[in-house]
């Protein structure tokens, strides 16, 4: 006889808020356009710095960020920001750059981020894959 698990925790919201951090205008505009297309019910915010990525944290309720980590600002200083406490992180944070460091992929999950793609590896398909399994795995722990 099969069994059957328990379906993941849902948001009672279908609407997943992605924020998508990047100081390349060109880049964010890209994968903004790229979340936006897959045809989900995403609500896609954009910030070119820390500033303003923090204020729309605390202004708004943000399900997923996308961070570049090769930013002016450390992209890693505004990880710490955003996951204080890695062994109970509040909001998915998946790492989106070019940076192709194996280290430093491990390092970014060490303190809180759930994933890591690379811009020119990743499809919109796999980017999508990784927000949705980054999300239902934060929701999980709460």
């Amino acid at each position: 006889m099969p069994v059957t698990l328990p379906e993941p925790h849902q948001k009672k919201s279908s609407c997943t808020t992605i924020l998508l951090i990047d100081d390349d205008q060109r880049d964010l505009i890209y994968w903004s356009d790229a979340v936006r297309k897959l045809g989900k019910n995403y609500t896609v915010l954009t910030a070119l710095d820390r500033k303003s990525a923090l204020a729309i944290c605390k202004d708004r309720t943000v399900d997923c960020v996308l961070l570049d980590l090769d930013m002016p600002e450390s992209g890693f200083d505004l990880l710490l920001e955003l996951v204080p406490d890695p062994k109970h992180p509040k909001i998915a944070v998946l790492i989106l750059t070019r940076l192709v460091y194996p280290t430093l992929c491990e390092i970014a999950k060490l303190h809180g981020a759930q994933g890591w793609c690379v811009k020119r590896d990743t499809s919109a398909e796999q980017l999508d894959n990784a927000i949705q399994e980054a999300v239902v795995s934060i929701n999980s722990r709460q």
